[in-house]
């Protein structure tokens, strides 16, 4: 898992207007259907608008365990985790969307109306024919300084490498500018910075060198990711 497919399945998230989920029906075996995404943004959590009367909520008031696919292609992003129903009229109205009035003819307010949130635990990927499996808990412990996820990193054992961290921001190519910049300032990584993203980062990540990032900025993002668990 390398932060590029990360941010790849992020834009995949983003840009789908149709997913499917799962969940398990009163025998415990998998129902899935489609479902429309509410502004979708990450892997991290997805959020869908169905109606307290449908089956999918009823199951998942007796049964939390889900799971949500996205499609693009032959790109597909699958998560695993937990999805609860949000009936307080706060959620409702701040996931509302105006089309769902076709569904919902008392609006926002609409009795019937719910909102489904799903947080993933676990995620599998396939993109651009790469595969990746990986779970939450993985992807947010700290691995960088820069957002560079070491895991995944195809030179670790050629090289020995231990990892940015472990090796004092000294990775097996030599001292490493932004673990420097980092380090020296006093910060886990570079999501805590005020400055992030700093001229530094932004060159490693947004660059056209062959070892910047594809999307440009996907370590970024992981940063922005290691920041918010932290918060």
């Amino acid at each position: 898992m390398n932060a590029n497919i990360f941010e790849k399945a992020n834009q995949i998230i983003k840009t789908c207007d149709t997913a499917y989920i799962g969940v398990l029906d009163e025998g415990g075996c998998p129902s899935v259907s489609t479902i429309s995404p509410i502004k979708p943004e990450s892997i991290f959590e997805a959020y869908f608008a169905t109606g307290l009367d449908a089956n999918k909520a009823k199951r998942l008031l007796r049964d939390k365990r889900a799971s949500v696919c996205y499609r693009a292609g032959n790109d597909n992003v699958s998560l695993v985790g937990e999805a609860e129903i949000l009936t307080g009229q706060d959620a409702k109205s701040r996931h509302w969307l105006d089309w769902f009035i076709g569904h919902f003819p008392g609006g926002e307010t609409d009795p019937n109306y719910c909102v489904i949130k799903f947080v993933t635990k676990r995620v599998s990927l396939w993109i651009g024919g790469e595969g990746a499996e990986f779970s939450i808990d993985g992807l947010l412990a700290v691995q960088s300084r820069c957002g560079l996820l070491c895991d995944g990193c195809s030179f670790r054992q050629s090289h020995g490498c231990t990892g940015c961290i472990a090796q004092g921001g000294k990775p097996f190519w030599g001292e490493c500018p932004v673990a420097k910049c980092c380090q020296s300032k006093g910060y886990e990584h570079c999501g805590v910075c005020p400055d992030m993203p700093c001229g530094v980062l932004r060159d490693f990540s947004c660059g056209e060198g062959e070892q910047c990032d594809k999307p440009k900025g996907a370590r970024i993002e992981v940063c922005k990711a290691w920041a918010s668990n932290k918060q």
